[in-house]
């Protein structure tokens, strides 16, 4: 609800008007049902422009109609509710079906209240001039119906409840079945001799009592409870009388105190007792509206237009944070930036100070750097002939006939090495360059040239190149050895040697030893050194 809001209430007689700021009533007027109480009215909105209206209705010719109808919900029950609206109350402007319960059984049908004003004459006045000032009305909502909130708020928990309220505009008597409301009449009070009060409320009772019972909301043997929400001491001899005549129980309820705690003065409610109601709904207890979407138009235009300024509020808001921190953050990044790059200018200050204390160097800082990277280049090729020897080891174990006379290790990347080559470069990792047919790959592999013998060779060269085949195999078994090449075997087997020696004497003779040479080629390992 709005924070101010204006409340009416009217009656054919009157019509009160009151400024609400929250919950708290601000001054109220009343108007008389005419022409001149018209223009007052319409100086008192002139007054009070832009709130949202609340229209209160106490009419007398108003009709309720109970109604089941089958379980439905969203668009379905909309349709369903129209379509009885039109059926009950096609003529009526103001009209409305108020959701009471739902039945247990198996149907859950659905139980409304339609309610309707029947003659909505003594509004039009007061109508008019809400729409020529273009007032936002909230809605039209039946006196009644707030006295639901009344009963509610007394905790009156009996299940048939007639409530007689003594208003301006007469005696209002509302009968609510399990705290919801079912029926209301207002009789009005006209030419009633105070003596004759007490008469009066026990034929106006019988009268709604008699209703009841034709329209078969009540039986004969229904027991209804009287609340009178009253300060009048002339209330309990009233209470005491019908109570005697009709048999019924009577309950007075000191309406002042009521007053107070609903945030009222008791002395206005004294005056117009309407401004209990009123203030009810300005406490945020509202009924369902009567009124079509036609005259309550200028409200919902008003709400989205509000709503739309709430939002563009809060965007500029968010902007102007957003902004804000953003300013705050680039004041922080200068402020950082400025202050390191201080510390920057001392740093190098303070590198000036010492290096002007620096040693001379007899070599350039440039031939240093040199130096270094060729250092950590070499630490690539830190590699020792220990992985080599353990290769030989395992296969002269396995062979132990075989005596290594000779051993030459080198580490390069050239797969055609030669035992007879004085140096063996290392192309294409240190200089970057190399020919396609001596450099054959890229990566470093360890390479041996054995030069061996066999011992106790007895000049069986058969077996001697035998058991050389198989030192080769058992070499190549080595998963670390990629390739085994016998270069020089035990015997010469050219046909172009030369032949010596003598048949005459087999000990005598000098044996030529059983020689023989290979060149084993590790498969490439990673090494552990590196820049």
């Amino acid at each position: 609800m709005a924070i101010s809001k204006l409340i009416l209430c009217a009656s054919n007689q009157r019509l009160t008007a009151g400024v609400w700021f929250g919950t708290r009533l601000h001054y109220y007027e009343t108007f008389a049902n005419s022409e001149a109480g018209y223009q007052a009215f319409d100086a008192f909105i002139k007054k009070n422009p832009n709130m949202n209206a609340y229209l209160i209705a106490d009419a007398i010719e108003e009709e309720y109609r109970l109604e089941s109808l089958p379980h439905t919900t969203g668009s379905a029950r909309a349709e369903l509710l129209e379509r009885k609206l039109n059926q009950f109350n096609r003529n009526n402007l103001f009209r409305t079906a108020h959701f009471i319960n739902q039945d247990k059984d198996k149907r859950r049908d659905d139980n409304f209240l339609f309610v309707a004003l029947s003659n909505a004459d003594f509004l039009q006045g007061w109508m008019s001039v809400v729409q020529v000032n273009q007032v936002p009305l909230v809605g039209l909502y039946m006196l009644p119906m707030i006295s639901q909130y009344t009963v509610q708020q007394m905790k009156l928990m009996a299940p048939n409840i007639l409530l007689c309220e003594r208003l301006s505009s007469g005696l209002r008597q509302t009968y609510l079945s399990n705290g919801r409301l079912r029926m209301s009449r207002l009789a009005p009070i006209t030419d009633v001799k105070p003596n004759q009060m007490a008469y009066f409320y026990l034929v106006e009772i019988e009268k709604t009592r008699l209703y009841l019972l034709s329209q078969r909301f009540i039986t004969d043997q229904t027991e209804l409870q009287l609340v009178m929400p009253s300060s009048d001491p002339q209330s309990e001899v009233i209470g005491k009388s019908i109570s005697q005549e009709q048999g019924m129980e009577c309950k007075i309820v000191d309406s002042l105190a009521y007053a107070k705690n609903i945030n009222i003065a008791p002395d206005l409610v004294t005056k117009h007792p309407e401004l209990l109601h009123m203030q009810l709904l300005a406490n945020g207890n509202i009924p369902d509206n009567l009124a079509p979407d036609q005259l309550t138009k200028a409200y919902h235009l008003n709400k989205i237009r509000q709503g739309i300024y709430v939002a563009a509020a809060a965007a500029a808001l968010l902007g102007v944070g957003v902004a804000g921190y953003n300013f705050f953050q680039a004041n922080s990044e200068v402020r950082e930036t400025a202050l390191l790059a201080e510390q920057t200018q001392q740093q190098l200050k303070r590198y000036e100070e010492v290096a002007r204390n620096f040693p001379s160097t007899p070599i350039p800082s440039a031939d240093l750097k040199t130096a270094i990277d060729i250092a950590n280049q070499v630490k690539q090729y830190n590699t020792t002939p220990a992985t080599m020897m353990g290769v030989l080891s395992k296969a002269l174990e396995v062979m132990p006939e075989v005596a290594i006379q000779r051993l030459r290790w080198v580490q390069t990347n050239r797969v055609d090495a030669q035992d007879t080559d004085k140096t063996i470069e290392i192309l294409g990792l240190v200089n970057g360059q190399g020919s396609a047919s001596t450099a054959q790959t890229g990566e470093l592999r360890q390479v041996a040239f054995v030069n061996a013998e066999l011992v106790n060779f007895n000049g069986d060269y058969r077996g001697a190149l035998t058991n050389v085949n198989r030192f080769a195999e058992e070499l190549k078994r080595n998963p670390m050895v990629e390739q085994v090449v016998v270069l020089q075997e035990p015997v010469n087997v050219s046909s172009l040697a030369n032949l010596k020696g003598s048949t005459l004497d087999e000990n005598t003779s000098e044996r030529t030893p059983a020689e023989f040479k290979l060149k084993i080629v590790l498969k490439h390992m990673p090494t552990s050194g590196g820049v």
